[in-house]
């Protein structure tokens, strides 16, 4: 059996290849720089709780890959435990974006979920990467990011104040409860990148589709502009796909050519690892 992962902050998405089966299971997500030992095998735990082994392990996930070498090999590690496989690479989540959707061509790759990365991939490997820099000083484009500006502009008041009444209606909050959480408690991403669904229900509002297309030109000049100006653009996460028009308005009016957009990476590493392997 060969097993293929792709993990971002919220979640894992994991494929177990037997021959010609392929079963798709989903667990909690796994990022290697931010979470210990214990919480990873709890996860690992929770997702195969019989056990399981295989001949090789692709695990592409945030936290992984040159940038964080050591927590590379700790999770390395962890997987050689519960797997016991005999090949285990652990690489970036951006690498498996880049792998899943270049088709082995040149070109620029984004990651457009709960948080946001880019990088120029040149066919084989990626050559340049404009840092990300988390949802607090970067991240632009992202469901946190769409979250932010969307309470920042109900809560000053820049929105009509019966889009506020919606959105704690909906949504089961309070000014105090949205404060708490945001701030005081774990995960202040996650929640705010919950609040795209919002966006996603009352598309069709003006000001809402306004507030994703200025969310991607700032990803687009913040990020992109660093790269090949002539490069396919192409993208992954749920952001990118439940967006894409939006996000194909904004790369169209910035000069860029967009190539796949796609919610997960899954058929796109079956392709890479399993289908050009058979050829």
């Amino acid at each position: 059996m060969i097993i293929l992962a792709d993990s971002g902050s919220t979640k894992c998405n994991w494929q177990l290849i037997d021959g010609s089966t392929v079963h798709r299971i989903q667990s909690r997500g796994i990022n290697a720089a931010l979470q210990n030992a214990e919480t990873i095998e709890a996860i690992l735990n929770e997702s195969f709780p019989g056990g399981a082994s295989a001949e090789e392990l692709h695990f592409y996930g945030a936290g992984c890959g040159e940038r964080y070498p050591q927590q590379s090999a700790r999770l390395r590690e962890i997987l050689t435990r519960r797997f016991g496989t005999g090949r285990i690479e652990v690489e970036s989540d951006l690498t498996g974006a880049a792998r899943a959707l270049s088709g082995g061509h040149p070109g620029i790759v984004c990651i457009l979920g709960t948080g946001s990365n880019s990088c120029y991939y040149d066919g084989h490997r990626i050559v340049a990467n404009t840092p990300p820099l988390g949802w607090i000083l970067g991240d632009e484009g992202s469901g946190a990011y769409l979250g932010r500006l969307l309470v920042g502009n109900l809560l000053k008041g820049i929105y009509d104040q019966k889009l506020l009444q919606l959105f704690y209606a909906e949504e089961q909050l309070n000014y105090d409860t949205l404060i708490r959480r945001i701030y005081r408690e774990p995960m202040g991403n996650r929640f705010l990148a919950s609040f795209t669904r919002f966006i996603a229900r009352h598309a069709e509002r003006p000001e809402l589709t306004e507030l994703v297309r200025e969310a991607f030109r700032s990803f687009v000049e913040r990020n992109l502009r660093h790269y090949p100006a002539d490069a396919e653009v192409s993208a992954l996460g749920g952001v990118a796909f439940h967006f894409e028009k939006q996000l194909r308005e904004v790369l169209t009016e910035c000069g860029y050519r967009t190539g796949r957009i796609a919610d997960t990476p899954d058929e796109g590493l079956l392709h890479y690892h399993i289908w050009n392997r058979s050829k």
